[in-house]
């Protein structure tokens, strides 16, 4: 589902709440996988004969990759819930997060990080109804640009 779906169907505090939870969910996956590489290394020995050097040696090259996938959505996910949060302060009356999506440029993109450059939200304040852009790439930085 795309961001602006998500934050269409939850609200944006609710959204910023859940992406949070999501990445230290992936966090904590990636200390399980330091973990379980740690074990493994323990427990290998070249010298046993059969099946387990092998297995052992799969599931180091296993942990390695869930750390390195894990820590790279942990940060991919982290970054932009708080890029969307540093644009989430209504210019008009302060509130924070109280806000109705309009419009959103990354039609079909189901996540907003994976948008082209030049992608938005825009968004209306629920309580005083002031309007502005949400940059959805990072290196843009309209922070309160009105509509």
């Amino acid at each position: 589902m795309p961001v602006a779906d998500r934050i269409r169907k939850l609200g944006f505090r609710r959204w910023h709440e859940r992406q949070l939870i999501e990445a230290h969910a992936s966090l904590v996956t990636a200390f399980l996988g330091v973990i379980l590489v740690a074990a493994c290394l323990d427990q290998l020995h070249w010298r046993d004969a059969g099946f387990k050097p092998l297995a052992m040696l799969a599931l180091i090259v296993a942990g390695i990759v869930l750390c390195f996938k894990t820590v790279a959505f942990y940060f991919k996910v982290l970054f932009r819930a708080e890029h969307f949060a540093a644009q989430a302060v209504c210019g008009g009356c302060g509130v924070y997060g109280v806000i109705e999506v309009l419009a959103s440029s990354a039609h079909g993109v189901a996540d907003i990080a994976d948008a082209a450059s030049g992608d938005w939200l825009k968004v209306r304040c629920k309580k005083c109804g002031h309007g502005w852009t949400m940059a959805a790439d990072q290196s843009q930085t309209p922070v309160g640009k009105s509509l």
